[in-house]
């Protein structure tokens, strides 16, 4: 079963409470912005903030055009300030470290190679990749995030690198900080990213001066959250993401909307939603804290509850992790016997298998300390090394059997997926079979 996500804000709130819900980000507007604060003298709630929003986005019938005009420019005003306060808080959650469950989930996504449309500015998800070292086998070579996007839009060719492949799908629909244009753009030429820089525990601000070198007269292409939308979506660029999301979700044969409200005003994704989800044989998730107004808006959109399953982020982590577990042992089956065990996601982040043991229906792998995975593998003449192979480890394997490792950090991850690599010399026959773990914590030295 093909699964597509959908994230929202509350995904991002959920990595961390610095990161804004919408109408949180309209005051943190307000606090900013006199006008708007003028125009809004009790605050935003219910999701207000995406009708005052429309409002100004949009010439007004019932306006004279100099007072459209003004809407406009306070509009404009309100798009700036949204992308600064989303990147002060990213740059503030970039100090700290991703939680065990976020690189699981990713890792999760990387595994499935799964489409993953996003509603979010920030690029957290693309730092959580580079920092989780996932790699796709045989290449051994850690994805980076600004490969997510498969190049729509592209990359700067100042800072342009190989642009696709490697890991999930990552559609950011509207927009994202480390993109710009020059504003009303219809034909799409001048929608580019720019570098990601830094990364957990690195948070670093990009060069502004080398920004405007290279992108010269943009602006950042950030969708508001806002009912009409129009203007933003009339270039080739969006209109591929949108229609790539699509495809995506009438393809899937479960869609998970993590942290994403629907809300009412989003005609654009609720009509989406319906087309993809209404009256087909599809699971969604609602992942959310308070999942009862989103069901009941799926239920209104023709989707059938008891095809609705709502959960907190972290038990649909351990859901989707056994689920995906669950199939290794097939997968391993078919794998020739002889093969030694490695567990890792990349070059850099891997551990030899030293044993293995069976505690009910689950297996439990002995791994020495994560390095990487050349020093994993290699021979050493002063410290000889066991290593098991695929035949020792189906000894304890039935179908349906959980592979898990358990980290001398005390965490833990289930065995999501097999890959292979090998190498000239070194241990056994130099034919290794990767056992994938959905996440790997630090390599030590």
């Amino acid at each position: 079963m093909r699964t597509v996500f959908v994230l929202g804000a509350g995904l991002s709130h959920a990595i961390s409470d610095a990161m804004p819900l919408t109408d949180e980000l309209g005051n943190l507007v307000r606090a900013r912005v006199p006008e708007a604060a003028a125009r809004s003298p009790r605050g935003f709630k219910g999701g207000y903030f995406e009708a005052w929003l429309s409002r100004l986005a949009e010439a007004q019938p019932d306006l004279l055009d100099h007072e459209n005009a003004t809407n406009y420019g306070l509009f404009l005003r309100v798009l700036h300030e949204i992308h600064g306060i989303i990147r002060e808080r990213e740059l503030e959650v970039l100090k700290g470290e991703p939680s065990w469950w976020l690189r699981r989930l990713v890792g999760l996504m990387h595994a499935g190679a799964a489409d993953v449309i996003t509603f979010n500015y920030d690029t957290l998800i693309e730092h959580t990749v580079a920092h989780s070292l996932l790699a796709t086998w045989p290449s051994s070579s850690p994805a980076e995030g600004f490969q997510l996007a498969r190049g729509v839009p592209p990359l700067h060719a100042a800072a342009s690198r190989r642009a696709s492949g490697g890991s999930f799908r990552l559609l950011k629909l509207h927009g994202s900080l480390d993109t710009f244009w020059v504003p009303g753009d219809s034909s799409g030429a001048t929608i580019q990213r720019w570098h990601l820089l830094g990364g957990w525990g690195n948070a670093r601000e990009a060069p502004e001066e080398a920004r405007r070198r290279d992108l010269p007269g943009r602006s950042p292409f950030i969708v508001p959250p806002a009912a009409a939308k129009s203007s933003f979506y009339n270039n080739p660029v969006t209109r591929e993401l949108w229609r790539s999301a699509g495809e995506a979700l009438r393809g899937a044969g479960r869609v998970a909307l993590i942290g994403y409200s629907m809300p009412p005003t989003d005609l654009v994704t609720s009509g989406m939603l319906t087309d993809a989800l209404a009256g087909r044989d599809v699971a969604v998730d609602v992942v959310n804290p308070r999942p009862e107004p989103i069901v009941d808006r799926l239920a209104d959109l023709g989707v059938e509850r008891g095809r609705i399953k709502a959960s907190l982020v972290e038990d649909f982590t351990d859901e989707l992790e056994t689920s995906a577990a669950e199939t290794v042992a097939s997968k391993l089956a078919g794998t020739k016997p002889d093969r030694s065990l490695v567990v890792a996601t990349s070059s850099v982040a891997a551990a030899r298998v030293t044993g293995v043991r069976r505690t009910g229906d689950i297996v439990r792998l002995e791994i020495e300390p994560v390095d990487s995975l050349w020093a994993t593998t290699s021979l050493d003449r002063h410290r000889p090394r066991t290593h098991v192979t695929i035949a020792t480890l189906l000894e304890d394997l039935d179908p349906g059997t959980r592979i898990v490792v358990a980290y001398s950090d005390g965490s833990e991850a289930a065995i999501v997926s097999v890959g292979e690599w090998q190498r000239d010399t070194g241990l056994g026959s130099g034919r290794w079979a990767v056992l994938v773990p959905s996440a790997i914590p630090e390599p030590v030295a």
